[in-house]
């Protein structure tokens, strides 16, 4: 197989070209809605995102956010790690993990968290080999908002 070329998608524009991926965990996401969402986190609230090529190929990704908080400190939460269904099990996952593991330890990161729905054995899996526990829970009240997910559809994701 190929050798995995990671770089940070950049740019509006570069970040749009993982419409197609990032449907595949989450297949309600319309273009219009990913897009004015991927504005909004690049403006609003510092979000990064490396890309996985093989000969030229988008065939991974990998969001990621630097925060801070009370209880840990500064971190580093992966978020929306896709890799294309026909490059799965090929290194892809765990090569855009240890790019975000060597950026989180460059800034200065002392963890790393992340949130995945616990009916999503094989994720829970992957994240298990690359050093995740499941200390906590993550605990969600929906809103009532426009474009928001019920309780019910976020439920029904889970499932997916």
């Amino acid at each position: 197989m190929t050798q995995v070329e990671i770089r940070e998608l950049v740019d509006f524009s570069e970040l749009c070209t993982m419409f197609p991926l990032v449907r595949q965990s989450n297949p309600e996401l319309d273009q219009e809605t990913f897009e004015t969402r991927v504005a909004e986190m690049l403006h609003g609230g510092g979000y990064r995102c490396l890309g996985a090529y093989r000969e030229g190929i988008l065939v991974g990704i990998a969001g990621f956010w630097i925060g801070t908080a009370l209880w840990c400190g500064r971190y580093c939460e992966p978020d929306n790690v896709v890799v294309d269904q026909a490059s799965r099990g090929g290194g892809v996952g765990k090569a855009l993990m240890a790019a975000i593991d060597a950026e989180a330890n460059r800034l200065g990161c002392g963890m790393m968290k992340l949130e995945v729905y616990t009916t999503r054995h094989k994720a829970r899996e992957f994240y298990r080999r690359e050093g995740f526990s499941e200390p906590g829970m993550v605990m969600i009240k929906v809103l009532p908002s426009k474009g928001g997910l019920t309780m019910d559809e976020l439920l029904h994701k889970a499932r997916l």
